[in-house]
């Protein structure tokens, strides 16, 4: 069983004067292609969070061995890599607290009110699925399991290998809304920062879940300069714009409509600020960390510009090397990884 941090999904210069004239965003036309939802495949949705706090406390042991039985890899990665019992006794323990500690037994109640049976969101979690196998040449077969539980506000998507398939990982009290306390967990937490909490919802659960899946499909940045990175984010945002095509561009850039607004304003202003702040093959990330990263703002732009204003960019960029070359498959486009000759031939210029 492969399982990698690295698939979770977890997550500079400030200028004093810019000489660049930013233009308002008031007259900005948001243009949304919304697809209609109509899957025609199902996947199955195992709520591991209800199964383990069913578990009887005078047989915990035995009863989860049963989930491991019918969940082998999910079970195992449950026991061993989130719960970290790595011996009966600590399992025992880790069981218990579920059951047992006021706290989580709150924070399970809460899990069970705020999402439901999750019967809203399955329909767009099949149709991302369904798109997902589809854009990516994959069989049917290929249709992964997704499995929930209550991470202790650790997790919120990550896929593992389950048996021959991928499967999807959802930690459940992640999505909670914006009305959750989530900032008494860990006021010192950035995960839990404002600006990334108005996300922890179900309206984005299929675009945590479509980022690990495209994420998944995507070839490592083939340098660490600002262009390369951008350009990957820029595949990124193409490809799960592809997989989410029945949601809005706020959901898929995680932007407010005001903020996808004043970029779509501002996209000649932006590119010059990178030209003069001269970040295109910087390699130093802390001088563009937050514009490729989340982030509340860009620094150097004004206050109304929000973070990932890079990858936004490189969104433009694939688009019209896109327009540019209609034939390019999905396969092909994630197999150029020479950023700056994508960038010579997507001919790419900003609207005026």
């Amino acid at each position: 069983m492969q399982f990698s941090l690295s698939r979770l999904i977890g997550f500079v210069i400030l200028c004093t004067s810019l000489i660049l004239c930013f233009s308002c965003a008031d007259d900005a036309s948001i243009k949304e292609h919304i697809a209609t939802i109509a899957p025609s495949l199902s996947t199955d949705i195992i709520r591991f969070d209800q199964l383990v706090h069913q578990l009887p406390d005078e047989d915990l042991l035995s009863s989860y061995q049963s989930l491991v039985d019918r969940y082998p890899q999910f079970a195992k990665l449950y026991r061993d890599d989130l719960l970290q019992a790595k011996t009966p006794e600590q399992l025992t323990k880790e069981l218990l607290i579920d059951h047992t500690d006021t706290s989580f037994v709150l924070l399970y109640d809460d899990v069970q009110k705020i999402v439901g049976d999750l019967s809203d969101v399955k329909p767009e979690i099949d149709q991302l699925l369904e798109n997902y196998l589809k854009i990516f040449d994959l069989p049917s077969k290929s249709l992964p399991d997704v499995y929930t539980f209550v991470s202790g506000f650790s997790y919120q998507a990550f896929l593992f290998d389950d048996g021959d398939k991928d499967g999807i990982g959802i930690g459940l009290d992640m999505f909670l809304g914006d009305q959750f306390p989530y900032t008494t967990v860990h006021p010192a937490n950035p995960n839990f920062s404002q600006y990334l909490l108005r996300t922890y919802n179900k309206e984005h659960m299929v675009k945590k879940i479509a980022e690990v899946l495209v994420e998944d499909q995507l070839q490592p940045p083939a340098k660490s300069d600002f262009l390369t990175l951008m350009v990957w984010g820029g595949k990124k945002l193409y490809l799960m714009d592809q997989v989410l095509d029945f949601k809005s561009d706020t959901i898929v850039m995680e932007y407010t409509s005001d903020q996808l607004a004043w970029c779509r304003a501002n996209e000649p202003q932006i590119w010059n600020h990178f030209f003069e702040e001269d970040l295109f093959y910087e390699t130093n990330l802390t001088k563009f960390n937050k514009l490729i990263a989340p982030s509340p703002t860009s620094p150097g732009m004004p206050q109304e510009a929000p973070g990932q204003t890079g990858n936004y960019m490189g969104w433009q960029i694939i688009k019209a090397y896109m327009g540019r070359h209609p034939e390019t498959s999905v396969r092909d486009l994630i197999n150029l990884i020479d950023a700056q000759k994508l960038l010579d031939q997507s001919k790419y210029k900003p609207s005026r």
